[in-house]
């Protein structure tokens, strides 16, 4: 599994249930990285989007109120959720939440991450990727200052278990 996170300089994730910035270029990249496959989010996350479910991938949905969700796939533990990844012939990508990103974290074996190289005000956070233990940063990308906030792409692979 991998996941897919956008972070600010306190690696701020996101504020009041939405995300911090919308970065045209980085929505793109996520849509190319995503169609075809499989994507996780928690309910939070799910009711976010515009337009639900994502088309074009598998949409799955960790939440204790599955019955909210008819039209994909829920589940509502940690557990059933990984006997299904293990059957799953395409790759899995997390898109959150906070909760989300903590449960599936040990799971994975690379962070997609975009540094949002500004600060904002907000209220759900994720680890700072440069120092989780077992994990090292791979690729660092340019900047890109074309929208309203300069941003890179940075990626991470778990080095142990």
């Amino acid at each position: 599994m991998e996941i897919i996170v956008s972070l600010d300089e306190n690696n701020g994730i996101g504020k009041d249930g939405d995300l911090l910035a919308h970065l045209s270029p980085d929505l793109r990249r996520l849509r190319a990285m995503t169609v075809g496959n499989i994507i996780v989010m928690g309910s939070k996350t799910y009711l976010s989007f515009p337009r639900r479910p994502l088309p074009d991938r598998e949409n799955l949905v960790l939440t204790s109120h599955p019955e909210d969700f008819p039209e994909v796939k829920c589940f509502t533990s940690l557990d059933e959720f990984l006997e299904y990844a293990k059957t799953a012939d395409k790759p899995i990508f997390v898109l959150g939440g906070s909760n989300v990103y903590k449960q599936l974290l040990p799971y994975c074996d690379k962070l997609h991450v975009t540094r949002i190289l500004h600060s904002f005000e907000a209220d759900t956070f994720f680890p700072d990727p440069d120092k989780l233990e077992g994990w090292t940063k791979t690729a660092e990308g340019e900047i890109i200052d074309t929208e309203q906030y300069p941003f890179r792409y940075d990626e991470y692979e778990k080095t142990q278990s």
